[in-house]
């Protein structure tokens, strides 16, 4: 069938909004409404507002005989009316749908399409986002079809290709299949053709093709052929489809562990949410793009996507990328987490939406994985959760039986009533935790094993103390960690190097997101202390636990694990300097777990701490670290698991690390102390955008002192302006600031903002930048 982008030309009725005011997609409209402390998502969703709204479009259908409209996302509960009739009810906020038009599309005259959807809050433990908040596609076709679920695309080994059409018919139909494969520069590099009989309205084909010699698909190598299917009646072309897809092949067992086209491959994986800071959930291409880009500049070759379906954009990235992704259908099954979410619809709707995820995603070759949930409240066998991990794995591989099943499966979380009687207790294991011989826990093991038992992939949450204990007990079973602190990542990440039966480490989280507000936060002493993972209270909006802040600025901890991750290829990065204000020297900390140092990349004190201690630390795989300050050497430090640390009594000037191997210096990095906030710089992070409303032009915003240099502690309050374009966000990766999204004003976070600009208009697209007592700054690209 043809395919159109459907997204463009729609009207939007929100709260907030006043009538219905003009859109494209993707739309997220809770992102700019005013948060407030008693939103009803609350803290787990940093305090946005959504509601329900109304999304309209009118158009003129074609004469094709079939139309199907195709939503990749919609937060939740969604609707689809046409001309007044109810079409569809999706409630899942992340599963794309399709929904057939039918008889009711009427062509040559002007249709009304109507999409409602309800955020339901609190309906998500984190930012849900709100809307129509990916593309619509339309599709259009004849009466002997490929309907755009239709087709998928394997390879069985590196020289063969498999096509599996299901062919669409009104009626009966001698046809013929034809298949031709295109390499990147267009030539042919296998065809092939199957006559057939589509006597049913839907008729299954198979298709192989020879392709000895191809060049591989692999995160080093994202090489992409297209295959071009075409559905010949009576010598005419009755209907086509192109995609891309890899030749690749992907084995995991617990003595080789993961393999790609044969070669093994560790998983330096993350997990991400779906939103983009002050982009909210809408998920446009250029953001997408822009987020995994970063990943994969500091060592990233994985993703997690947590804890839904992530975009159609995204995974046509991840497939040119070179990215592999465990694609997760559910957050819960019929066991909720918030009030509103969807356990309410889980048992009647589980198996579209898995359909839903495995039909659109199963010719991706970045896509090696699905997950059945994260977890999953009955993963402990409670309310039959084995019976349903078997249902819900089974119906993954009746869809696509060549990829791998996991679940994101962490410790048991029941704690006993206070006047549950003991006999009960007892009896259920509630709140027990039973100690073997070595002193490992049983009650999980037990509860947990018939629920494993039909994945391929058993995910360990914040469990790599189990590696190699469980090893022992379950010598075939197949791990990766699919949670895993940022603190505690030098520990888990030589787990993942001792054991071939674990595939890799995904951390929580690579990115930060909106929600789940303030569980990545620390504390000194003075603060009192914080009792584990918790929420924050007002004004916090994220969760503040990514490598990279809610703008995409990398924090500590990025630096810290690119270290030991490059270090296992040979390269020693730059010794990135950290440092503590000297007021917190010998004082307390504590943190959620989730949480990072309170460090910051700075070397600038006031006169009052000149003589104090500060404790400075370098995240690097090097043997030593030699300090000096002003050209004086000040100490040495020896790295311990990734860390050199050392207290240097405070004077201004420049602090400089340089990093040792074995007598030889391998990297060097300095911090100075720098001046009060003076003027801004505005720097654009490509030269060019596209004028189609679409793309998205990213200018970096930094605060300076007068000659020039960041002032790392920079919160000034700034304004932009956009000329030729339309300013679409104005944000910082401050994670707890009133700041109003949506508007042209906002307060630096470490010295850094960040604007985001699109247009329609041919020329150049200025972006000012200016604050109160700042000298301003000015920066331009050019759309074509």
């Amino acid at each position: 069938m043809k395919q159109t982008l459907f997204s463009g030309g729609w009207l939007l009725s929100a709260p907030g909004t006043h009538g219905r005011v003009p859109v494209d997609l993707p739309s997220d409209y809770a992102v700019t409404r005013p948060r407030t402390p008693d939103a009803p998502g609350g803290a787990g969703n940093g305090f946005f507002v959504g509601g329900r709204a109304t999304y309209v479009k009118y158009f003129t259908p074609s004469g094709a005989p079939h139309q199907i409209l195709d939503i990749d996302g919609a937060y939740m509960c969604s609707q689809v009316h046409l001309n007044g009739d109810l079409l569809a009810f999706h409630p899942h906020g992340y599963t794309p749908y399709l929904v057939d038009l039918g008889a009711r599309a009427v062509p040559g005259t002007t249709n009304k399409l109507v999409v409602t959807t309800d955020d339901m809050a609190p309906s998500m433990r984190w930012y849900a986002g709100a809307g129509l908040f990916r593309d619509v596609f339309l599709w259009e076709g004849g009466a002997v079809r490929l309907e755009p679920r239709d087709v998928f695309i394997t390879t069985p080994d590196t020289a063969t290709v498999r096509l599996c059409c299901v062919v669409s018919a009104d009626r009966p139909a001698s046809v013929t299949l034809r298949a031709r494969v295109r390499d990147a520069s267009g030539a042919v590099a296998a065809e092939g053709a199957l006559p057939l009989l589509a006597a049913e309205p839907r008729t299954s084909a198979v298709l192989t093709l020879a392709l000895p010699g191809a060049r591989l698909w692999s995160p080093d190598d994202p090489y992409l052929y297209t295959m071009e299917t075409v559905l010949e009646e009576g010598g005419a072309e009755a209907d086509a489809d192109v995609r891309p897809f890899g030749v690749r092949v992907v084995t995991a067992d617990a003595v080789h562990g993961l393999r790609i086209n044969g070669r093994p491959l560790k998983l330096r994986g993350g997990c991400i949410h779906h939103d983009h800071g002050a982009l909210g959930a809408a998920a446009w291409p250029a953001a997408e793009r822009r987020k995994l880009e970063k990943l994969q500049s500091v060592g990233f070759n994985a993703i997690r996507c947590a804890h839904n379906p992530p975009s159609r954009a995204l995974l046509d990235l991840c497939d040119r990328m070179g990215i592999l992704v465990m694609d997760e259908a559910f957050d819960m099954w019929n066991a909720g987490k918030c009030a509103h979410d969807y356990h309410l619809f889980f048992a009647d709707h589980w198996a579209q939406d898995i359909d839903a995820m495995v039909l659109r995603d199963r010719s991706h070759p970045s896509v090696i994985s699905y997950s059945i949930g994260n977890e999953i409240i009955e993963r402990d066998g409670s309310s039959d959760g084995a019976a349903w991990a078997a249902r819900l794995a089974a119906r993954i591989r009746e869809n696509d039986p060549t990829r791998l099943v996991t679940s994101g499966v962490c410790g048991l979380w029941e704690r006993p009533d206070a006047d549950d009687p003991p006999e009960y207790v007892k009896s259920f294991g509630v709140g027990e935790h039973i100690l073997d011989e070595a002193g490992d826990d049983i009650t999980w093991v037990k509860k947990t094993e018939a629920f494993m038992a039909p994945l391929d992939i058993v995910g360990y949450n914040y469990l790599y103390e189990r590696y190699e204990k469980d090893h022992e007990k379950y010598p075939e079973r197949v791990i990766w960690g699919s949670e895993t602190h940022a603190l505690r990542f030098w520990h888990s990440w030589q787990a993942v190097k001792r054991c071939p039966h674990v595939l890799g480490d995904f951390t929580w989280t690579a990115y930060d997101n909106l929600g789940e507000a303030g569980t990545g936060r620390s504390a000194w002493a003075r603060d009192g202390h914080i009792p584990g993972i918790s929420l924050a209270a007002w004004p916090w909006r994220s969760c503040y636990q990514g490598d990279f802040d809610l703008c995409g600025f990398r924090r500590p901890q990025s630096y810290f694990r690119e270290a030991i991750w490059r270090a296992d290829d040979g390269i020693y990065t730059e010794p990135r300097i950290f440092t503590t204000h000297p007021s917190h020297t010998g004082e307390g900390f504590s943190g959620t777990g989730w949480h990072w140092y309170d460090v910051l990349d700075t070397w600038t004190f006031g006169e009052e701490w000149i003589g104090c201690s500060v404790k400075c630390e370098v995240y690097t795989a090097a043997e030593r670290i030699v300090w000096t300050l002003n050209g004086e050497k000040v100490g040495e430090s020896a790295a311990a698991e990734g860390v050199a640390s050392i207290g240097i009594p405070y004077a201004p000037g420049t602090l400089t690390a340089t990093a040792m191997v074995g007598g030889r210096v391998v990297g060097t990095s300095s911090l100075s102390t720098v001046g009060t906030p003076a003027a801004l710089t505005v720097a654009p992070e490509r030269p060019s955008l596209c004028a189609d409303g679409r793309d998205l032009a990213y200018f970096s915003v930094t605060v300076t002192d007068a000659r020039g240099r960041r002032v790392p502690d920079a919160a000034c309050a700034l304004r932009a302006h956009a000329d030729g374009g339309e300013l679409v966000a104005f944000f910082s990766g401050d994670p707890k600031n009133e700041d109003a999204y949506g508007t042209d004003a906002c307060h630096a976070f470490c010295g850094h903002a960040l604007a985001v600009v699109r247009t329609r208009r041919p020329g150049e697209v200025l972006l000012t930048v200016g604050g109160d007592g700042l000298a301003g700054a000015a920066a331009a690209v050019t759309a074509e």
